[in-house]
């Protein structure tokens, strides 16, 4: 196997690990924020990573490659750094802060991930695996604006004012309807999926 081919191929593996480790974290970030808006965009960041992961299962098809899964020592460090720095802010507001940031941390990681890995793809012939990443590229990049859009608000909001609109979740609406049903049980649906993506196939 060529150098390039095994970079490729590790690449998805740690990429598969990092969406468990994504969606795990946003599902706790869920729990301890308080910001009507930020829960909406965690509970379905952590269902949209579970989707994401079942399109990189299409992603391993097309090249031929069973899925191995570890734990992508990147993410866990911006998981780390995320409970550590909220753990030390008891202000509600700030923590919602610390979460978006976080998420905004963990969304250039995947768009950096991603971007890689598509190019690797082109690179390597596998052109419907490269249009794969591609969606799941442009779907984080979208996010990432959504995340700075709620992020200036609530550094310049008046403190009784509620956030305009519903931008993020409109987005994800767009890009996959079903995630929005059943978006009120909270992160409960989401570690059930967590733990349904880590069994043996």
């Amino acid at each position: 196997m060529s150098g390039k081919r095994q970079l490729f191929e590790d690449g998805l593996h740690l990429l598969y690990g990092a969406h468990r480790q994504g969606a795990a974290q946003a599902a706790r970030n869920n729990e301890i924020t308080t910001l009507p808006k930020l829960k909406q965009m965690l509970g379905a960041g952590s269902k949209q990573n579970i989707v994401q992961m079942r399109r990189l299962d299409e992603v391993f098809d097309l090249i031929g490659v069973r899925p191995d899964p570890k734990d992508d020592p990147a993410m866990q460090g911006i998981c780390d750094i995320n409970e550590f720095e909220t753990a030390k802010h008891e202000d509600a507001a700030d923590r919602d802060l610390l979460n978006i940031e976080y998420g905004q941390v963990a969304a250039h990681f995947y768009i950096a991930r991603y971007g890689t890995l598509r190019s690797a793809a082109h690179a390597l012939g596998h052109a419907e695996a490269a249009k794969l990443l591609e969606r799941t590229l442009a779907e984080t990049r979208a996010i990432d604006r959504a995340f700075t859009q709620l992020y200036d608000h609530l550094l310049t909001r008046p403190p009784s004012t509620r956030y305009p609109g519903e931008a993020a979740l409109a987005t994800t609406a767009a890009m996959h309807p079903g995630l929005i049903v059943g978006l009120t049980l909270g992160g409960a649906l989401a570690v059930i999926a967590l733990v349904q993506a880590g069994q043996p196939k």
